[in-house]
């Protein structure tokens, strides 16, 4: 039993740190090949994380495309006003409010996050094996 527990906290551990990195380099991408482009805003959401503005704008081709910000920072903006957007021009459908805010404090984050949570995900693996080999061998 507790070789499956160690091995689920490492998969979970494991799991989140992937989920973080994609966050991490999606934001990376964003920032270093976004296109900017002006937006409406088109209402709110408010969920768990905090206040969401819902905007419409269109990319480079000209196709009308609806994004939702999940985490706005600061006052919300009108129901009509303009909006900055970035997205990457071949993929719109990553998109972010703009300026993409300083990647400094995830990346330094990320370098105190991602070694910690590694150990302890690669330490319990370990531990699980130790476990196995102390009782089938």
């Amino acid at each position: 039993m507790a070789v499956i527990l160690l091995l689920a906290l490492s998969f979970v551990i494991f799991f989140v740190l992937r989920v973080l990195l994609l966050m991490f380099l999606e934001r990376l991408r964003l920032k270093m090949r976004g296109a900017e482009a002006e937006g409406v805003c088109t209402g709110y959401s408010s969920g768990r994380y905090g206040n969401g503005v819902a905007i419409d704008f269109e990319d480079r081709d000209g196709r009308a495309r609806h994004m939702v910000s999940h985490s706005w920072r600061g006052v919300l903006p009108e129901v009509g006003s303009r909006v900055t957007v970035v997205h990457l021009p071949r993929s719109p459908e990553v998109s972010d409010v703009a300026p993409i805010r300083s990647l400094v404090p995830n990346a330094l984050y990320l370098a105190v996050a991602l070694p910690a949570l590694a150990a302890v995900g690669a330490s319990g693996i370990l531990l699980a094996i130790h476990v196995v080999r102390g009782v089938w061998f």
